[in-house]
Formats: structure tokens, sequence, C-alpha cells
């Protein structure tokens, strides 16, 4: 079982990874999404949008139109050639802010350009922003703000962006109640380490919008260190800043991860996804147990797993997983899309079942129809990697109708193969590789 739940984790941490540098910006109205966009198509959408302006140079929606062409332009020249050098050369070419800062100053789409393209901003240009942002502005504006306005004492800009944002729908259901049941997992006063702000935002609406898990304290890792022991109510001193400043990335985070864990007096939790949990050194992953969705870090052994049969069995909600009863957001970020956070479920609560198989039928039984509600609609999806390694979700008549979610050997296809020819060997070596990692046993 040991192996089986290793496995899974990792394969839990691949798809975050994986889902992370998915982000980026949606479409044009009904158009193809810039993202998916090769130059040539780029460019011709931007002269379009570039002439457009031009003839109406106070059509504010054009000029937005315009800016996120520029942005997804300058994010693949910032692909291609890895230096920040060409993408700031291509933005000093096309020009797009300072001639929107003549068309249309004051408005909410010269300040979020304005702002988006610095790397340092003036408060005041945020607070701009926030005094003139429209209701129906796209869900990645909100998290630019949140990202913002979190580390500022005074909340009331950020509750009115939170507040905006959830009012919009544009936060998925899915990923809100996945942010719930992290908090609803954690102690009274624990503390909540993300890996950005955007793995806080779903948890800053429940608490300032909702008034849920108000006495929990959400930090992120790496930045601003000397706020987050503030938050917490770590002593440090200059001295200490000044050591993790002269740290490598990795190191320093490793660091202050080290120096949080020691000098807290609250408990400290880590989703149970985080990635930087895989880099940390071995002597503080052994003190990382997992409860659930969270890990918690503790220098004394205890029995997590009684913690994390707790969460499922009175903490966390989970009925949305087995039946919804509205359609799903879909968000422009995959981290936060339904079937990747039911994965993760899927993939943390699996190691129950055997205690409950042995111990509770009933809750064996309830846990069976979350997963069996989580791998229904999953059914047919297929993941091959380059580590030579292939996963799908099937479903099964053998021994009653199950769900299995399996392992094995990715088959590399021959160029000169026809489609077919290559489905059928891939099937072929697959089923021969073949191991169940999730079973469901069959509903009535």
């Amino acid at each position: 079982m040991k192996r089986t739940v290793i496995t899974l984790l990792a394969f839990a941490l691949f798809m975050t990874g994986a889902n992370a540098q998915g982000t980026g910006k949606n479409t044009l109205e009904d158009e193809q999404p810039l993202h998916r966009m090769d130059s040539l198509q780029l460019d011709s959408v931007y002269k379009y949008w570039d002439n457009f302006v031009t003839e109406h140079p106070k059509d504010e929606k054009a000029w937005r139109n315009l800016i996120d062409v520029e942005h997804a332009m300058v994010g693949q020249r910032s692909f291609i050639f890895r230096i920040g050098k060409q993408r700031e050369q291509l933005r000093k070419q096309l020009n797009v802010v300072p001639r929107m800062a003549k068309a249309i100053p004051g408005t909410y789409t010269y300040y979020y350009s304005y702002v988006y393209e610095q790397e340092r901003v003036s408060s005041a240009y945020v607070d701009s922003a926030v005094s003139v942002l429209p209701k129906d502005v796209p869900a990645e504006d909100y998290d630019l703000w949140v990202n913002y306005l979190f580390l500022r004492k005074d909340s009331l800009p950020l509750i009115k962006v939170l507040t905006l944002y959830y009012e919009s729908g544009q936060y998925p259901a899915s990923a809100l109640q996945y942010d719930y049941n992290e908090l609803q997992g954690m102690e009274k006063g624990g503390v909540y380490l993300g890996e950005t702000r955007d793995n806080i935002i779903g948890k800053l609406i429940l608490q300032h919008v909702l008034g849920l898990h108000k006495d929990k304290i959400l930090c992120t890792v790496g930045t601003y260190v000397k706020r987050m022991f503030e938050s917490i109510g770590i002593p440090f001193s200059d001295e200490i800043i000044k050591s993790f400043n002269s740290l490598q990335q990795e190191e320093k985070q490793t660091a202050v991860l080290r120096y949080t864990f020691e000098q807290s007096k609250r408990p400290i939790y880590l989703s149970a996804c985080a990635r930087f949990v895989s880099k940390m050194p071995d002597d503080l992953k052994a003190c990382l147990y997992n409860e659930g969705l969270t890990m918690h870090y503790s220098a004394k052994p205890y029995d997590n797993m009684a913690v994390k049969r707790r969460n499922v069995e009175q903490r966390y909600l989970m009925d949305y997983l087995v039946l919804q009863f509205h359609p799903e957001v879909k968000s422009y970020d995959p981290a936060k899309s339904a079937s990747s956070l039911a994965f993760n479920y899927m993939v943390l609560l699996y190691d129950l079942m055997p205690y409950y198989k042995k111990h509770n039928a009933e809750q064996y039984a309830k846990l069976n129809r979350v997963l069996t509600g989580i791998m229904k609609p999953l059914r047919g999806r297929g993941w091959g990697f380059a580590s030579g390694k292939s996963y799908n979700i099937s479903f099964s008549e053998d021994g009653g109708p199950h769900y299995e979610f399996a392992e094995g050997s990715y088959y590399r296809g021959d160029p000169n193969e026809d489609p077919e020819t290559e489905r059928q060997k891939r099937q072929e070596l697959f089923e021969k590789t073949k191991r169940v990692l999730i079973k469901t046993e069959p509903i009535e």
C-alpha cells in the first residue's frame, strides 16, 4: 500500500505542476484562445485591433482587446527567447500603454494595462484601478488585484475585489469547496502556507466575503518573509532576514520553512499537493503528516490517520463530488478545474479504504460513493508521460460495475505507423503492464 500511495502522490504533484504552467489569457470574444495562436495569427489580430483603436481612439473595449493581444505576443516572445530584454523591446516597439494614456486616461483599462506591465508600481495606480473596477472584468483581473492588495494592511480595497470576484461567479465553486475543506481540516488558529498568493485567493474569499475560518492565518512562502513572520507571530531580527535573502531561491525557501516550523507556536499546514514538499530535505519531510488534503508539520510523531479519518467523517463536505446540480464554471486557470481538484481527493483519500473496509462498513460505502462520483466523469481520460508511464481511468464490469485508475507502460509510437495501429499497440502494451492503483466497489 505504501508504494501505491507514494506513486499517487507523485502523480498528483506532477499534475499540479503541469497545471500551474497552463495559466494565461483566455480569448478575444468568440475567437481562438490567444495562447494557442502562432506568431502570424497574433500579428494579424494585433493589426486589426491596432487599426480599430486608431479609428476609434475612445473605445475602451477595443484597447483592452489590443493590450490582451500584446500580452500574448510578449509572452510568446519571452517563451521563445527566454530573455527579458526581448520582451521589453517588443513592448517599447508596440507602444500600446503610452498611446492608451493619451487616448483613455483615467479609465480602468489604462490603469490595468499600466500596472500589468510594471515590475514595481505605485499603490496609487492599484487604488485607481480598484476604484473604477467594472463588474464584468475577467477572472484573471481579480487575481491580479488580489495579488497586489494581499500584503497591504488596509483591507477595504481587498475586500471590495474579493466581493466582486465572488459575486461575478467566476471563481469556480469546486475550487472554493476545496479551499473550504483544506481549512476545515485545520486546527483553530492554524497557519496555511501556500506556494503563491494564487493558492490562497479562494481562502481569502471564504474569510473576507463569507466570514468563514477567519481564525486561520494565510501566508505564502519565499517572498515578503518579514510580513509572514509578523502575521504568524514568529520572532525575527534584521540579521535573520538578511541571512535568508543571501541564499539562492530554493535554499531560501527551505531555510524559511525550517525556521517557521521551529519557531511557530501555531500549527503549520501545507497543501498535500504543494510542489515544494518534494524539494524539502528528508528530515523536514519526516515531520510532515498527511491529514487528508493538507500536510501538518509536527516534530512529535502522532496518529495522523486518525485525524484524517476525523476530517473525512466529520469535517470535509464532499457531497458535491457525488452529485452537482449546476454546471461547473470553467476557469482560465487549469489548477482550479473541477477535474484536477477532484483527482486530488481521489489520490489523497484512497488509503483510508482498507481501514474502512475492515472496521467501518458505513464509512467504506460513503467514501466509495465519493470515489465513484469522482471517477465517473473522468472515465476514458488518459495521461502519457516521457518517463515511460501511462495512466488512465476506465470502467469495468468484471466483478460488478466499477471504475479503475491504473498505471502501465507508455507506448512510443513509430512515425510511420497509421493511427489505428498505434492506438492498438498502445492499448495492448498498457493492458500487458497494467497495475491498478485505485479501484472502486460496485454501487447498486
